[in-house]
């Protein structure tokens, strides 16, 4: 890589940064206790950034090599000179220093495929013996390791790495008079935390628990969204804490730093080196070391999530954001509260339960924070858990849910797509069912 960054110095490059992701992936796909797919898969990409004439333009290419780094250096130096916008053209030449990230051992390489695919052969049965499926429509092991590197004529050269499992069934579970679907993905760093029963049970314990689901009258009512779905919430509205919603006046933030717009205890923090989160990051794909942040402390906003880009524009440091071309979190989450999930829904005396939310891109306007979402659940009375509910809808505002919160359950966890929360308490929220 070394030689080819010189090799775009000589050709009229002011400075140049190459960004290389290998990626490894197994998938095994079971379907009525036979192999419905297995593809292995190795994959390297690299991204070219370079700086000619003041502008900075990139290619990005698969299996990059001393016989095709010319042509790809001379259509860099083609797509600069093409350019007309003026945005900042930086290669970042290191943070101070970078946080250590210790990886995790995994075994997935000692394992036979045959142990992979016995483990889905495990998991389909266990589900289809529940008296309440109706069919298992996939049942899916995927293994992905992913490495980084990133160099540049700055002296900058970085690398991390990822490795880690997923396993899950989809079961269609009912009769003809009522139809559900559910699954539980299991995450691993090794594959002896697998166990077929276990996701067999909570996908089955899911499924059932949804049967009978029926709407409610439509009206106000105390809300309780599920980790999973708060969760998701906060990652649909991720956006409006990005200096690039900020310079494109796509926030209602943008002058509202320093200002309180959440409650007394309520914290929306960033931390690059969670412990429970399957992805840690050192650093962004700039080079910029990341770190663990507030976004919202004690009800204030802190402050916007920065690339190098944004940052030069607002003259501010950048703070470790800039993933995929975007801006991005690394770990984002609501901090858990310390009562349990059965002291949460406690005081409600009749409310709403969600477990599941449709819509959570067309139904949502991330600048004004308006949400409109159809979902289902379960009927809170008296306290506890009653009966299931379906075919509603709940609207609201992510600002005002942020000024609404009654309490925060300690059942926290973090997903797939790197946001976390623990069960939400709202005040009240309007609820759309049967009309009085």
């Amino acid at each position: 890589m070394k030689k080819w960054l010189n090799l775009g110095l000589k050709k009229g490059l002011t400075d140049l940064q190459i960004f290389s992701t290998k990626n490894e992936s197994l998938r095994i796909d079971v379907y009525n206790q036979k192999v419905d797919k297995h593809v292995q898969s190795s994959v390297e990409v690299m991204t070219i950034r370079g700086i000619y004439d003041g502008k900075m333009s990139s290619v990005r290419f698969e299996n990059l090599s001393d016989a095709n780094i010319e042509s790809m250096l001379d259509r860099l130096i083609e797509n600069a000179k093409a350019l007309t916008t003026s945005e900042p053209a930086i290669i970042y030449e290191g943070s101070p220093s970078y946080p250590e990230v210790v990886e995790e051992e995994t075994d997935f390489e000692k394992v036979d495929v045959k142990d992979r695919i016995q483990l889905l052969m495990d998991l389909e049965k266990a589900v289809l013996a529940s008296e309440k499926i109706k069919q298992v429509q996939a049942t899916q092991y995927q293994e992905t390791a992913t490495e980084t590197t990133i160099v540049n004529t700055k002296g900058l050269s970085l690398s991390r790495s990822n490795r880690f499992a997923y396993s899950y069934a989809l079961g269609v579970f009912g009769d003809d008079n009522d139809i559900v679907t559910a699954y539980d993905i299991k995450l691993a760093k090794q594959f002896k935390e697998f166990d077929a029963k276990e996701i067999a049970a909570k996908t089955i314990d899911k499924g059932v628990s949804k049967l009978g689901g029926k709407t409610i009258k439509t009206n106000r009512y105390p809300v309780v969204f599920s980790n999973e779905m708060f969760a998701s919430i906060l990652g649909v509205f991720v956006p409006v804490f990005t200096g690039e919603a900020a310079h494109k006046n796509l926030t209602a933030l943008k002058d509202k730093v320093g200002e309180k717009i959440a409650l007394d205890n309520i914290n929306i923090i960033d931390d690059p080196l969670l412990p429970e989160a399957f992805f840690k990051s050192p650093f962004d794909d700039e080079g910029v070391a990341c770190q663990k942040r507030y976004i919202v402390e004690n009800g204030v906003f802190k402050g916007f999530f920065h690339n190098l880009k944004t940052a030069k524009i607002f003259n501010v440091e950048p703070t470790g954001h800039g993933f995929n071309g975007a801006i991005a979190p690394t770990n984002c989450y609501l901090e858990p509260g310390k009562i349990s999930f059965d002291e949460l829904i406690k005081p409600i005396e009749d409310g709403v339960y969600i477990t599941d939310l449709v819509g959570l891109h067309a139904g949502v306007k991330t600048v004004s924070g308006d949400f409109s979402l159809q979902a289902s659940g379960f009927k809170i009375k008296d306290g506890k858990l009653d009966h299931p509910v379906k075919m509603i809808v709940v609207s609201g505002n992510f600002f005002t849910l942020l000024n609404n919160i009654k309490g925060i359950a300690n059942d926290f966890r973090i997903d797939l797509s790197n946001m976390g929360s623990a069960s939400v308490y709202i005040d009240e929220m309007m609820i759309a069912g049967e009309e009085q």
